[in-house]
């Protein structure tokens, strides 16, 4: 399952009891998309059919295909995600998303290793912040960052703080920093959500009392 979530293609976020469905796709990979996906969801909470999918214990994401962004233009990832969300729409689900895809795209194929490497420093950052940090009686995030440290350690055979004195981060490898993004987001899931189902709550009280 690690290995299927570091990869790219189209994927949903689905629950069948609310018969609501999200497609789409992502040529980085599916972790940091979903990561995103989890860390949005307080800007959604005034929607009530987006709130409503990310916050239920039944929504699952799953991976609908499989592709390759060397070899798969980005013209093709939109057209599968068009198939899918138009799979979804005949079958009479709720698709909260929209298709991107356009017989007028340019065949790109995805080059931005760079550009992934920030979004997975960025997305580490916001996951420690919010389990560190977050509902918590004490700042937690140095002792997050050390036990994350001391595990790379362990499983690539490595000294992190050899590297440099401080922002170990910027010295991580993209597949040491994918190590990581795995080790935190289950834990971050849970916690985030947690916390926007209780936003959630505290925004349906107030509303309640202009009914």
């Amino acid at each position: 399952m690690e290995d299927l979530l570091l990869k790219a293609g189209v994927y949903a976020i689905i629950n069948k009891r609310l018969n609501t469905v999200y497609v789409g796709e992502t040529e980085a990979c599916f972790l940091i998309r979903w990561i995103e996906h989890v860390s949005r969801v307080s800007k959604f909470l005034d929607e009530r059919d987006k709130a409503l999918l990310y916050l239920d214990k039944h929504t699952e994401y799953i991976v609908l295909k499989e592709l390759d962004p060397i070899q798969v233009s980005r013209k093709e990832f939109y057209r599968y995600e068009e198939e899918a969300t138009l799979f979804y729409k005949n079958k009479g689900w709720v698709v909260i998303s929209k298709a991107n895809y356009s017989p007028l795209m340019h065949e790109v194929i995805y080059q931005d290793t760079e550009g992934i490497i920030k979004r997975y420093k960025k997305a580490i950052k916001h996951m420690i912040k919010t389990l560190g940090l977050k509902n918590t009686k004490e700042n937690n995030v140095g002792r997050l960052y050390t036990a994350l440290y001391k595990k790379l350690n362990r499983h690539f055979d490595t000294d992190v703080w050899e590297r440099a004195e401080t922002n170990i981060i910027d010295t991580l490898t993209k597949e040491e920093l994918e190590f990581i993004l795995l080790d935190l987001f289950p834990r971050y899931r849970e916690k985030k959500l947690n916390l926007d189902r209780e936003e959630y709550k505290k925004m349906d009280r107030q509303l309640s009392l202009f009914e």
